[in-house]
């Protein structure tokens, strides 16, 4: 069924696609990287948590890097075929650009069985579990971190004081404490270091402190108790925290087979998140149908218009969906209308730029818009070198 052809069109597909995919991702969690530090620092939270929450976005972004890294990988390879003058010598022995489809169309179906796996199974358990560190970190459920030079209230009259903290706010520097009871009793504590430790029932955290001072102050009394320690253990009962809500309350976060058991429920949420579901998955098909025509380029110009365009449809194509799940989810519009009708338009303008590049003479379909670009840069050009003429 295969020959080395298809192997080599196979070979140089994938290997921009793999790179595309790594890179990807990689750029958008740097992004959403610095966003989540920035949201756990000032909520006090330990800063681990910030992998555990990139780890769950994954499945999210995979959505729009797979589909991007699939449209990318085909039509690099396209591109240096074109350039190479290896698809002229491939057409001219009679290999068509139907022939050099059947790889990529191969590999859009593993894809799109990822695809189905990641967007139907898995995204809808990580984007809970990234739902619940954040409303954990909120809460304070995960343990505050204690910041530095600020006077911490740790409740039921308590409050801290320290220095310097290190291992997210787990070992203190410099400690200051003190615990204000309801008949009036004080008591004070200074230390050297601390550290937090759960005591065996997880009942009470226990901050331990070392080479320090305990000043017991009872207004009865007229002076106050002094005691200097080596060692002193000072409980803190764990705040009982609101529970966070059970999975699959929002759509986003129920399995295609949840979703497909409630269809007739009546829920708009439910209806359009399956659509949503549905159309991106199957839509991965025709993005090697998309990459084939846009990577088609002339050699005199080399032009990589087509990677801006086909980025562009796709980014739009996404964002497009995104409303229309929206619109459709609240009751507003019809699914049919604001997810499908917009993938028939993508089906459409595809199918408009194959035919362009399979059936036509020339067979590049942006050239009209090559030449638009030439004549808009040339314009600049010119308009920059009187600018510096004159001055």
């Amino acid at each position: 069924m295969f020959n080395k052809i298809d192997f080599y069109v196979l070979k140089s597909t994938i290997v921009p696609l793999v790179a595309t995919l790594g890179i990807s991702a990689l750029l958008l969690l740097l992004e959403k990287m610095l966003s989540l530090f920035d949201f756990v620092i000032n909520q006090g939270g330990p800063i681990d948590v910030v992998w555990q929450m990139l780890g769950n976005l994954m499945p999210q972004y995979l959505t729009l890097v797979i589909p991007l890294a699939m449209f990318l990988g085909v039509l690099l390879a396209i591109r240096k075929f074109a350039l190479s003058s290896e698809l002229d010598a491939l057409l001219s022995c009679g290999i068509s650009l139907h022939r050099l489809l059947l790889m990529p169309i191969f590999l859009a179906i593993l894809l799109l069985l990822v695809n189905i796996l990641v967007v139907g199974f898995v995204q809808p358990y990580t984007k809970y579990a990234y739902e619940e560190l954040i409303f954990d970190v909120r809460s304070g459920a995960l343990g505050a971190a204690i910041k530095s030079n600020e006077f911490t209230n740790l409740g039921k009259g308590l409050t801290l004081r320290i220095e310097e903290s290190q291992n997210s706010g787990r070992e203190l520097l410099d400690i200051f404490a003190q615990k204000e009871e309801p008949d009036g009793h004080i008591y004070s504590v200074s230390a050297k270091k601390g550290s937090f430790y759960a005591s065996p029932d997880q009942k009470y955290i226990i901050l331990r402190l070392f080479d320090g001072t305990l000043i017991d102050f009872d207004t009865s009394q007229n002076r106050p108790r002094i005691l200097n320690f080596d060692m002193h253990d000072l409980p803190l009962e764990v705040p009982m925290f609101e529970q966070f809500r059970n999975r699959g309350d929002d759509a986003a976060e129920m399995t295609f087979n949840e979703l497909w058991q409630q269809r007739h429920s009546g829920n708009t949420a439910i209806i359009a998140t399956l659509h949503s579901r549905i159309a991106r998955a199957l839509s991965i098909l025709i993005v090697p149908f998309l990459a084939v025509p846009l990577g088609l380029v002339a050699k005199r110009s080399g032009r990589a218009l087509g990677i801006s365009v086909g980025v562009f449809i796709l980014l739009l194509y996404h964002k497009v969906l995104e409303f229309g799940l929206d619109f459709a989810a609240d009751g507003s519009f019809s699914p049919w209308l604001t997810i499908w009708v917009p993938t028939a338009i993508f089906i459409a303008v595809t199918a408009r730029l194959y035919y362009i590049g399979a059936y036509t003479v020339g067979g590049v379909p942006l050239r009209t818009l090559e030449m638009v670009s030439d004549i808009i840069v040339e314009f600049f050009t010119k308009l920059i070198k009187r600018v510096r003429t004159s001055s």
